[in-house]
């Protein structure tokens, strides 16, 4: 099997909708009209990831956002079905990633491939000026209940040939930082979490580059660049898909990182999630036709 030669990746959840986005060269916005119903925008994330190689099509779900009500209204409005899923990627274990994902597998009906880090599991939850929030659990049982087959891995793991995720992401950069507040509960102890469980989803399209996904970027999306640079060996970058991290990060760390993207040559950066109002005015402003918001619905098509 080569290398893909195209991956679409759609916004099927997302923190934002807007019906006068206009599509780019790489980005086609979602037309109300032609729709089979209504979009829902909510906090969270989650992107239907599509993949030619040749003859062969792989569709994974990355993450279910934070409830099954809009995934499912979403995915039935942009004309989608469960099972076309081949298999369902976990970027770390925070609920706005996984609390459409039982619902989802009820959905569906039929046993499918989970991948995920096996840190996923502990109970977390977020110390804040205004209190505790949380804790939150993803039971493990539930999910084998439903039939699903789990990997969970701190390694890379190529999925497909040219098809990677990151497994844990090593902290490099001397900016990006840990998540302030974020805790984690390991063996009835509580402790800072150092959000390893974070994986990324890398999809090497040859001399065009890569295409890499994010979830939220906590352990960085320059690291997370970087990392998927050197697993695949591909020096080149084509597109930053996902969410970014950088609402709480001060102006020099929002500005180390659109330097940051702004060295590995990437031809899109397609952000949204938990990147924050004013990061992403600051990425439009400095990264221009570069850039475009990740709108609920939205598809980046992006071919060797």
């Amino acid at each position: 099997m080569s290398l893909p030669e195209k991956v679409s990746v759609t916004a099927v959840i997302d923190n934002y909708l807007d019906v006068f986005e206009p599509s780019t060269p790489l980005v086609e916005r979602a037309v109300p009209g032609k729709l089979k119903g209504f979009l829902l925008a909510g906090h969270g994330l989650a992107f239907l990831v599509d993949i030619d190689q040749g003859e062969s099509k792989f569709s994974l779900l990355m993450d279910t956002g934070n409830a099954f009500a809009p995934l499912k209204n979403n995915m039935e409005a942009l004309g989608r079905t469960p099972a076309e899923v081949d298999a369902l990627f976990l970027s770390h274990g925070h609920p706005d990633h996984y609390g459409g994902l039982l619902g989802f597998l009820e959905w569906r009906g039929a046993p499918l491939h989970i991948y995920c880090h096996p840190d996923v599991f502990w109970p977390k939850y977020l110390m804040t000026p205004r209190g505790k929030v949380g804790p939150w659990k993803l039971e493990r049982e539930k999910i084998e209940a439903t039939g699903a087959q789990l990997t969970c891995a701190t390694e890379v793991k190529e999925l497909r040939e040219g098809v990677f995720l990151t497994g844990e992401i090593p902290r490099r950069t001397s900016f990006e930082g840990p998540m302030p507040g974020a805790k984690i509960i390991k063996d009835g102890e509580d402790m800072d979490d150092p959000l390893v469980d974070e994986q990324a989803l890398v999809v090497n399209l040859g001399d065009k580059g890569l295409v890499v996904i994010s979830g939220c970027s906590h352990p960085g999306i320059v690291n997370t660049i970087q990392y998927a640079q050197e697993i695949t060996g591909n020096p080149r970058v084509f597109a930053v898909i996902g969410g970014l991290h950088l609402a709480q990060v001060s102006d020099e760390v929002v500005s180390q990182t659109i330097n940051g993207i702004k060295d590995s040559g990437a031809q899109l950066a397609l952000t949204g999630h938990c990147t924050g109002f004013r990061p992403n005015t600051r990425l439009s402003q400095e990264l221009g036709s570069t850039f475009a918001v990740s709108c609920v619905g939205s598809t980046a098509t992006l071919a060797a």
